[in-house]
């Protein structure tokens, strides 16, 4: 999956929160490094983990992005600079556009949505 936006503007941007979810074995050890990369962020204003609603979402995102993967393709994710519209591709792993998809609809497959 790649992303191409602009980050939030906090130490605690989405790339550590996810790199450390990723590297994660299971979703316990998921949440636990989430708060340990939070706790190494040093933000206070930044909560330590999510709350559980979008701790769970994540976990199902993940499920979705490990079984997308399996398929041999993957999603990205650009902003056109232009209009400032979303992008969405569905892309092969080695980065070749297959297609390109709505906001929505990559926002059910990340819900456990397939393709077909």
């Amino acid at each position: 999956m790649g992303f191409e936006i602009g980050g939030f503007g906090s130490a605690l941007t989405p790339g550590v929160y996810l790199s450390a979810v990723r590297g994660a074995g299971d979703f316990g050890a998921a949440l636990k490094a989430a708060r340990e990369a939070a706790a190494a962020a040093g933000n206070p204003s930044v909560p330590c983990t999510p709350p559980l609603e979008v701790t769970a979402a994540i976990g199902a995102a993940s499920a979705a992005y490990e079984a997308l993967h399996a398929t041999g393709q993957q999603l990205h994710f650009t902003v056109d600079q232009p209009t400032g519209a979303l992008k969405v591709e569905l892309r092969d792993l080695a980065g070749n556009p297959l297609s390109t998809i709505s906001a929505s609809e990559a926002l059910r497959i990340a819900g456990g949505k397939s393709l077909n």
